[in-house]
């Protein structure tokens, strides 16, 4: 099993809940989410919608080119490299470039319809807060065709 083949298997939409919290567990926030991932031949794209309430939805928009178990994110926003974490699950190490201090580590599994994700946070060597997104793929619903090989990444 390769990246590729997880990649696949979390191919559609995804309606999730994001948890923020301090390092010690003190709750930060917590919103809705949607995120839509499509894996075409060596692309994989992601469209993610933030909900966050009182707030107009905050969309991003993110590719990827697959080859095997290696990922490599074509984004002038961010760096990141993906590795796989057995045959369920994936480890994701990103940044952004504007905060080069703050790094996090992601580990992703689905099981079946579920998928959980969890982030942590570090800013140095020092973890700073925990992300943990639960999230439920939409039965049927495909996610939005925004990329093509062709076109350039927004």
């Amino acid at each position: 099993m390769t990246i590729a083949d997880l990649l696949v298997g979390m191919h559609g939409v995804w309606n999730g809940t994001y948890t923020i919290l301090e390092q010690d567990g003190t709750l930060i926030e917590r919103f809705r989410s949607r995120q839509e991932g499509r894996m075409e031949g060596t692309d994989w794209t992601e469209k993610v919608v933030y909900l966050k309430e009182g707030a107009e939805p905050h969309v991003m928009h993110f590719h990827a080119i697959v080859d095997g178990d290696s990922v490599q994110f074509q984004d002038t926003r961010m760096w990141g490299s993906t590795v796989r974490a057995g045959d369920q699950g994936i480890l994701f190490t990103f940044g952004w470039h504007d905060r080069p201090q703050e790094r996090i580590v992601e580990l992703s599994r689905r099981s079946g319809e579920r998928r959980t994700r969890l982030w942590q946070h570090f800013e140095g060597d020092s973890l700073v807060r925990l992300t943990v997104i639960d999230e439920e793929r939409v039965p049927g619903a495909e996610p939005e065709r925004w990329f093509t090989s062709a076109a350039p990444t927004p």
